[in-house]
């Protein structure tokens, strides 16, 4: 029955491909824009950067900056401790991407791995802070309290989440200590190559899932249908369609819906993850599970402070 419905749904898609080439060639122009203006240039260069740390060990000397309170925190050791700064700090996928590298090196073990992916692979604050809050809100200042509360919250699920984990922070039978290693010239060939491959998988996705956005809108399903259709495929085109499509709505129920929509990252962004993590033990249900909960956390907490009449004035966006 599986193998009869994906037969169907190749054929349906092959179809509407052959049936409506603009809309197909409008999905792909504004997927390869989205990765040439906005992935290429900004995931890029940490790609390559992390790839020469993680391959050297080098990472380890900046560790006495972070380490001491992540470490007490999260319970994880020193090399997880980078994938939670990178995770938080360079978006999305590139805390799985070093999640993925890190255990693939030997630096951690699967299971450690597996905790850190299920919380640490968030959307970058450059792209919350300039797209979803200056651009797409229409904030006139930074709305630091709304920044707080989006991140607070995946922080706050790996915090409650790490005793349902059984690895052991010092504990290192499993993974084999990072060891020190010059930069040379193969090595920074094979970190270039290694993040071209990445960022030209992405773009993949993100046109694929770029144009499946644009064919939603085809099906006989009602607007409303279709915007909660590409908030679920891809990240930009939900927001778009959310901003679009909820005029009528309160402020508040529009701002939580959007900051939910950027936190779950739609299926783009699993399928991105998914190919970063395809060859190690890590696990895609482990991602899964932890960005729904902090998908559904974040709606909640939103709702909850921005109907309180304290935080409304300081949080609510100017629509």
């Amino acid at each position: 029955m599986k193998k009869i419905l994906y037969i169907f749904c190749c054929v349906a898609l092959l179809a509407l491909f052959f049936t409506h080439p603009a809309t197909v060639a409008l999905g792909c122009s504004a997927g390869l824009t989205l990765w040439y203006t906005a992935v290429l240039p900004s995931l890029l260069p940490f790609l390559i950067v992390s790839g020469l740390l993680v391959g050297t060990g080098f990472f380890r000397y900046l560790n006495r900056f972070y380490v001491p309170p992540l470490s007490r925190l999260f319970g994880v050791s020193q090399e997880g401790c980078y994938a939670v700064l990178m995770g938080f700090l360079c978006g999305f996928p590139m805390g799985a991407k070093v999640t993925a590298d890190l255990v693939r090196e030997g630096h951690i073990s699967a299971e450690e791995g597996n905790y850190l992916l299920s919380f640490c692979n968030n959307v970058s604050p450059a792209f919350l802070l300039n797209y979803i809050c200056l651009a797409k809100l229409g904030y006139p200042t930074v709305p630091w309290p709304l920044i707080g509360v989006f991140y607070a919250v995946p922080l706050l699920y790996g915090l409650f989440t790490r005793p349902l984990w059984h690895f052991q922070r010092e504990n290192r039978r499993t993974a084999k200590q990072a060891s020190l290693r010059r930069i040379d010239f193969p090595m920074l060939d094979a970190c270039i190559m290694d993040s071209f491959s990445t960022v030209t998988r992405l773009g993949g996705y993100i046109i694929l899932f770029s144009i499946l956005t644009k064919l939603s809108t085809l099906l006989p399903l009602g607007s409303s249908a279709g915007v909660w259709i590409g908030a679920l495929l891809e990240i930009s085109g939900g927001i778009d369609g959310i901003i679009s499509a909820a005029t009528g709505l309160p402020s508040v129920l529009r701002t939580s819906l959007v900051c939910a929509c950027a936190a779950f990252g739609g299926l783009s962004i699993c399928a991105q993850t998914q190919s970063v993590i395809a060859d190690t033990p890590l696990r895609l249900r482990s991602y899964l599970a932890g960005r729904f909960a902090v998908t559904l956390l974040t709606l909640l907490f939103l709702l909850f402070l921005l109907l309180l009449p304290s935080a409304a004035p300081a949080l609510r966006g100017c629509w």
